[in-house]
């Protein structure tokens, strides 16, 4: 039996689970929630400025999009 302990916050009833978890292997999962829930924010750069907290680089990165081919034309 393996253990991995990791920290995530829920985000619309779900918990992004490691990369190093394969798929199909049963897990067995505990939740520990603080007694009090967060502070709710009011203020707009402060909202914006948490919304990648707990993300990596490779969450962020965007997709390379060279655009569409060129077209070629019979005349």
């Amino acid at each position: 039996m393996q253990a991995i302990e990791f920290e995530a916050t829920a985000y619309q009833h779900s918990i992004k689970i490691p990369e190093t978890v394969p798929d199909g292997v049963p897990i067995r999962v505990l939740l520990l929630i603080e007694d009090r829930p967060p502070e709710s924010v009011s203020d707009v750069k402060t909202l914006l400025a948490t919304l990648t907290d707990g993300l990596t680089d490779e969450d962020l990165m965007r997709p390379r999009d060279s655009g569409r081919e060129p077209v070629e034309w019979d005349i």
